[in-house]
């Protein structure tokens, strides 16, 4: 699979190396223009070229992204959603209870295989960039090419990747919003993240959507990533997602835990173009909260 850039280099480009211009203009990291040198992939004026290479006015530089071509799954059980896509990403549906990877005892029945299954005339080698646990449904992103996933990650890195989640908690938010700060770790033997403690630093915002005594409609967004943040802070000050039985939540009603990536906005990494994909409650936590009300 080859993903091909081609740019006409500007008057403030010119006089540079091109090493510089790819880190300092195109934002490519060194470990992406070391690959391109060692595959040959830098071309000026249609001749293949060095980093250290002085570039003019005009002149026309071409890179050349070559990897292995992706594997062919043999899959067919699922047919994925797909959100919105461009040549350099995908964003898809993810149901609850299907991984967003491939891991042990997974490596046939996740979404990132259903995608490698449904691109598979195209050859491509799908990549997902962040992840959603398990039981936790909602939106996808996965890059189609290497060069597309470091832009995308490094979009989450800088906070210009954004994702806002729905959940149903239990009980009832005095608050109409409010911020969670604490630390989350990992203990030996505990699946369950611990909070508290010398772990790392969380943020989490949420406002209040419908507040009832039982249940409670919640926007939520993260400011920093962690795994099971969203569950294991409401479950610190007492209000743990319905159907999250790992962190005390009541299974009575719903038998996952209520939280669903409702929203993401992000910019396509090469063309810069904004993106905003929304994604519908699914049924059961409709229902989960039409019977609260």
């Amino acid at each position: 699979m080859i993903k091909k850039i081609v740019m006409t280099v500007t008057a403030a480009e010119a006089g540079r190396s091109i090493g510089s211009v790819l880190r300092t203009e195109y934002g490519l990291s060194r470990k992406e223009i070391s690959r391109l040198k060692f595959t040959q992939g830098i071309f000026v004026n249609d001749e293949q070229k060095r980093v250290s290479t002085v570039l003019h006015e005009a002149d026309v530089l071409t890179l050349v992204f070559r990897e292995k071509e992706g594997e062919v799954p043999a899959y067919s059980g699922y047919v994925p959603v797909i959100l919105y896509e461009d040549e350099d990403m995908v964003i898809a549906e993810k149901p609850a209870g299907m991984p967003c990877h491939r891991s042990h005892g997974h490596l046939d029945d996740d979404l990132g295989t259903a995608l490698q299954s449904y691109y598979a005339d195209q050859l491509l080698t799908v990549r997902p960039v962040g992840r959603l646990d398990k039981d936790v449904s909602g939106i996808m992103v996965y890059a189609k090419n290497t060069a597309a996933a470091a832009r995308l990650n490094r979009q989450r890195q800088d906070g210009i990747l954004q994702k806002t989640y729905t959940a149903i908690a239990q009980g009832h938010f005095e608050e109409g919003e409010g911020t969670l700060r604490f630390s989350l770790h990992k203990e030996a033997g505990n699946f369950a993240r611990q909070t508290g403690g010398a772990g790392k630093e969380c943020v989490t915002e949420y406002r209040t959507v419908k507040n009832g005594q039982e249940l409670s409609l919640l926007e939520v967004r993260i400011l920093t990533g962690r795994t099971h943040q969203i569950r294991a802070g409401f479950a610190s000050v007492s209000h743990p997602l319905a159907g999250d039985k790992l962190y005390g939540g009541s299974t009575d009603r719903i038998g996952r835990p209520a939280l669903h990536c409702s929203k993401i906005t992000l910019c396509s990494p090469f063309t810069k173009k904004k993106i905003s994909v929304s994604s519908d409650l699914p049924e059961d936590m409709r229902s989960l909260f039409d019977i609260e009300q």
